[in-house]
């Protein structure tokens, strides 16, 4: 970098709450991220950028954009090779260009200019998957926001990877297909990896709205991974999706955004925090900025009895009071 575009030219992070919550966040838009600190978060950052870099520069690089620099992700099967990957079972592919670089299959647009030769390229990508690791293993809660991602299958090696930018030249491999099985089988190899990893991690699953004026086919998908979604926080402990959720983050990303966007971003964080919905609604949970609030969380969160009381009030309920509580929140941040 030169001395023109290493300059400090940002102004300092605002101090973190006493009590934030504490998130790691794999992938997404970057303006999830930056909306999750907005509200409060306090999120895990595994490879902090050059503190004299400007912030467009860091940008540009992927440095604080989400946890770790493993690109925008979105899609299981991507998750789980990335996390495959940082246990070290899963070798790194990489696309020779036609300038003689080489680019990461797995992460395109987080270099797309590309390393020079393998060794260096190697060596970049194992210091980035040592540094995932040792991120997975000391969350305490993961929010990975999920989509429909294009994304290219090797058919010798049978891995999936992002669509490059029209930039990079990528092989001539096909678009990777969505089902229910192959969704299935990535969030069960995703959810083993992150077991032996971290045994006591907590996950939160957000499916991001689909894209203004998308294709019936990619709303279709987006309508299969929310319902694999809630099947699999269904039977899964330490699992959690929450359409009321989804719907939440869908608002605070929209297009314009929120007139009381902060606020909305700081009920977001609560969630994935691991709050719940119905004491949110009611009122009686802790403010996000108390002292009290992340060691409540807690013994909220560990309290068997507590979860099995919600469950079975859940279910004697049926599908109606989960609709008023949605109702309920929406229209509050309509208002």
């Amino acid at each position: 970098m030169s001395d023109e575009t290493t300059r400090a030219d940002t102004d300092p992070a605002p101090p973190v709450p006493q009590g934030a919550v504490r998130l790691t966040v794999l992938g997404g838009d970057p303006a999830f991220s930056q909306a999750l600190r907005r509200g409060g978060a306090r999120l895990d950052d595994a490879e902090p950028g050059p503190k004299q870099a400007s912030a467009a520069l860091l940008a540009q690089f992927h440095y604080g954009l989400a946890s770790a620099r493993a690109g925008a992700l979105g899609d299981v099967r991507l998750i789980a090779q990335l996390i495959a990957a940082a246990r070290g079972e899963a070798q790194p592919v990489f696309w020779p260009q036609p300038d003689g670089t080489l680019v990461d299959a797995a992460r395109p647009e987080v270099d797309p200019a590309g390393l020079p030769d393998l060794a260096t390229a190697t060596a970049y990508r194992q210091a980035h998957l040592t540094a995932l690791a040792r991120l997975l293993t000391e969350a305490e809660t993961l929010v990975l926001p999920l989509g429909t991602p294009a994304l290219l299958a090797d058919p010798d090696g049978g891995q999936v990877f992002p669509r490059p930018p029209a930039t990079l030249l990528a092989p001539d491999w096909p678009e990777a297909r969505t089902t229910a099985r192959d969704l299935d089988a990535g969030f069960a190899r995703l959810w083993a990896g992150l077991q032996a990893l971290n045994p006591a991690l907590r996950l939160c699953l957000i499916v991001l709205p689909a894209p203004p004026g998308a294709r019936a086919e990619t709303r279709a998908s987006h309508a299969l991974l929310a319902a694999r979604a809630a099947d699999w926080a269904r039977g899964t402990a330490q699992v959690r999706h929450d359409p009321v959720l989804d719907a939440l983050v869908g608002r605070l990303l929209a297009p314009g955004g929120e007139a009381d966007a902060d606020r909305l971003a700081s009920l977001v964080v609560r969630l994935c925090g691991g709050a719940d919905l119905l004491d949110l609604v009611a009122g009686a949970a802790p403010d996000a900025d108390t002292p009290d609030a992340a060691t409540d969380r807690k013994r909220r969160a560990k309290d068997p009895e507590r979860r099995a009381r919600r469950k079975a009030r859940a279910e004697a309920r049926g599908k109606t009071a989960k609709v008023m509580c949605e109702d309920e929140l929406l229209e509050a941040f309509s208002k």
